[in-house]
């Protein structure tokens, strides 16, 4: 049950919202609208699979030349990247209607968070079933996601160790007060973002219990919920969606399909090759050669279209360069 005032979860049976101090409030458990089946999910059409084909782009009298592997990598970045934005969208709505402090950050957040980067993952299994592989899993996925791609999971887990410390030491304070040993509630406080999600599926009262009754005072919870900047939250949300395509192009290329994938040598190189242009000790006739090898070795070098855009401007052949990588509206991850 939640409080129809401010949205605070109560206690049951309780006649007086201890948050806003509203008598007899009106409530009712707010419908996570990520609990929705049906989506109106456009950009996830792009989602299908793709062969790429060997690409040719004019650039100041040189040519550019991608493979047809690059080709299928820089549409499924694109793709991802179109996706990854409209789910964050959706997950910053579902924030704005159900997330009101603290508390309900811990309870929603994971909710919101797994469910629509789920609509990603499911659609890189099917691209990934499309070309005969089955062995990789949902669970596979979001795992690896977890450990690798999650700096929404970070943020979450840091200020679950900041809550837990602020129990640790409210128990300490009051067991100083009453000259007793400091006990800890909960086994040490409520978990983090993973474990808070599988709670919050199967049980949720518990959680909601562990998170309404810890030792953490009004102000405590409101000064770490303060912690968290929401636009940048967006942008990690954003962030961790997108780097979906980095675990299913990784898989694929793995398999042998024919989708590039970024090598460790292929990146000290470009990056190498792009330091030494910033730092002018590339040959004017060299330049343009040059970049043409940054961009075959990593063409999303992070730098390079900066560079470019710096010495050529938003020359034709500029702009359909960056369009085709997917820089109109930004410049990469």
């Amino acid at each position: 049950m939640f409080c129809g005032q401010c949205g605070r979860q109560l206690p049951e049976g309780i006649t007086v919202c201890p948050s806003c101090s509203v008598a007899s409030p009106s409530v009712s458990a707010p419908q996570i609208i990520s609990n929705q089946n049906s989506l109106s999910i456009d950009p996830l059409t792009e989602l299908t699979p793709y062969s790429g084909q060997d690409r040719v782009f004019p650039f100041f009298g040189h040519r550019i030349n991608f493979t047809s592997g690059m080709d299928a990598y820089i549409h499924y970045r694109k793709a991802f990247k179109h996706a990854a934005k409209y789910m964050m969208q959706h997950v910053m709505r579902d924030w704005d209607m159900t997330v009101v402090d603290l508390d309900t950050y811990f309870t929603n957040f994971p909710v919101m968070y797994i469910h629509y980067r789920r609509f990603l993952i499911d659609a890189a299994i099917k691209i990934a079933v499309s070309y005969g592989i089955y062995d990789i899993s949902r669970d596979e996925l979001e795992e690896e996601m977890a450990s690798d791609f999650s700096r929404c999971n970070e943020l979450y887990d840091l200020l679950i160790e900041a809550f837990n410390a602020t129990i640790e030491l409210n128990q300490a304070r009051k067991a100083h007060r009453a000259s007793m040993l400091p006990g800890v509630i909960f086994g040490g406080g409520i978990l983090g973002f993973v474990q808070a999600y599988a709670l919050n599926v199967a049980t949720d009262a518990i959680v909601s219990s562990s998170i309404r009754n810890a030792n953490v005072s009004r102000a405590q919870r409101a000064e770490l919920f303060a912690r968290i900047d929401k636009n940048l939250l967006a942008k990690d949300v954003y962030y961790d969606f997108w780097c979906v395509h980095y675990s299913m192009t990784f898989r694929l290329h793995e398999k042998g399909i024919n989708v590039w994938y970024p090598t460790e040598e292929g990146n000290v190189k470009a990056l190498g090759l792009l330091t030494n242009l910033q730092d002018g000790l590339v040959p004017q006739d060299k330049i343009v050669p040059v970049l043409c090898q940054v961009l075959f070795a990593r063409p999303m070098q992070k730098g390079c279209m900066d560079y470019i855009i710096q010495r050529f401007g938003y020359t034709q052949e500029v702009i359909q360069l960056m369009n085709y990588l997917g820089y109109e509206d930004e410049m990469g991850v």
